[in-house]
C-alpha cells in the first residue's frame, strides 16, 4: 500500500478566530514503490534515526557486557570452529590460520543474522505504535538493519586487531572495506522487508526464521572457503547469496591484502537492490492490513 502524505486546511475546531487548523491526511494507493513514498520516507528521516537509536538503547540497556557482547559472540564461535573443524577436521583455510578464517565470516554472518532477525520481527515487536501512530512503516525494519550495525563496526575492528596478532597488515585493498557493510545493509533490508511483512499476516514466521537463518549459516561460506565451490556456479552463488560475496570479500581484504571479486560483488549489490525492489512492493501491498492483523 502507497501512503501518500497531505497538508490538508480545515476550520472545524479552529477556535473562535477560526483561522485554519492544519489536518494530516493519509490516503492508500495501490502499493509499491512510488516517487511518494521516497518523499514521504525523506521525510520521515528524523523518525528513522529515533527509531534506529531507540533499538541500540533497548538492547544493550540491560546487558552487563554492553557491546562487547557482539564482540564476544563471533569471537567464542571462532575459536570452537577452529577447534573443532580447523584442528579435527583439517577443513581448508584458504592458508591461513582457522582462528581468523572463521572469525571474518563470523564476524559478517553475526550482523546479517542480528540485523535479518529483528528487522523480521520489528513490526510485531512495536505493534502499539502500528496502531496508534503514523509513521512510514518500513522504517522499522529498516531501523532494525541500521541498529545492527552496532555490532559490525566493532567485530570488524576485533578481526583487524586479531588479523594484525597473526602478522597480516593493513593494506590499500582497505579502502574496498565499505563495500562490506553496503552488501551486508541491502541484502539484510530485503531480507527484513519481505519477511516483517509476511510474519504480521502468518505468525509461523518467528518460529520458522531462527531455522532459516540456522540453513543460513551453513549455506554461507562462513566455516569453509567460496573456492570450495565449483568455479562455474562460484559467481552465481555469490550473487544469489550476497553475505558469501560479504564474507570473501572481507577475507580477502584483511587477510590476503587482495582487491575483492569485483563480479560477485557487484552483482551482489545489483541483486540486492532488484531483492529490496520487490520485498518493498510486497511491505506495501500487505502494509493495509497490518492494523488489523496485529
Amino acid at each position: 500500500m502507497a501512503i501518500e502524505q497531505r497538508t490538508a486546511l480545515a476550520r472545524t475546531g479552529a477556535g473562535a478566530t477560526g483561522a485554519p487548523k492544519p489536518v494530516l491526511e493519509v490516503t492508500g494507493g495501490p502499493g509499491g514503490i512510488s516517487a511518494d513514498s521516497l518523499r514521504e520516507l525523506w521525510a520521515f528521516r528524523e523518525v528513522l534515526w529515533a527509531f534506529t537509536v531507540r533499538q541500540v538503547k533497548i538492547r544493550y540497556k540491560q546487558m552487563a557486557l554492553g557491546v562487547g557482547w557482539a564482540v564476544l559472540q563471533p569471537v567464542l564461535a571462532a575459536a570452537i570452529f577452529a577447534l573443532f573443524l580447523g584442528r579435527f577436521t583439517g577443513l581448508g583455510s584458504e592458508g591461513v590460520p582457522y582462528l581468523v578464517f572463521a572469525l571474518a565470516g563470523m564476524v559478517v554472518w553475526t550482523y546479517f543474522s542480528t540485523a535479518a532477525g529483528n528487522g523480521a520481527n520489528s513490526l510485531l515487536a512495536n505493534d502499539s505504535m502500528l496502531r496508534k501512530l503514523y509513521f512510514p512503516r518500513e522504517i522499522l525494519p529498516l531501523s532494525a538493519v541500521i541498529a545492527s550495525l552496532v555490532d559490525l563496526i566493532p567485530g570488524l575492528f576485533v578481526l583487524a586487531v586479531v588479523a594484525g596478532l597473526y602478522g597480516y597488515a593493513p593494506s590499500v585493498a582497505w579502502f574496498a572495506l565499505p563495500l562490506v557493510p553496503l552488501v551486508l545493509v541491502l541484502f539484510a533490508a530485503a531480507f527484513s522487508f519481505g519477511f516483517s511483512a509476511i510474519n504480521v499476516y502468518y505468525r509461523d514466521v518467528k518460529y520458522v526464521l531462527p531455522f532459516v537463518l540456522q540453513v543460513g549459516l551453513f549455506a554461507s561460506p562462513v566455516v569453509y572457503s567460496l573456492d570450495t565451490v565449483p568455479a562455474g556456479w562460484r559467481n552465481v552463488y555469490a550473487t544469489l547469496n550476497p553475505v558469501a560475496a560479504a564474507i570473501d570479500a572481507v577475507r580477502r581484504i584483511m587477510l590476503h591484502a587482495e582487491w575483492p571479486l569485483w563480479t560477485p560483488t557487484l552483482c551482489a549489490i545489483v541483486w540486492s537492490l532488484l531483492l529490496i525492489v520487490g520485498t518493498i512492493t510486497l511491505f506495501k501491498r500487505l502494509e493495509r492490513g497490518f492494523a488489523d492483523r496485529i
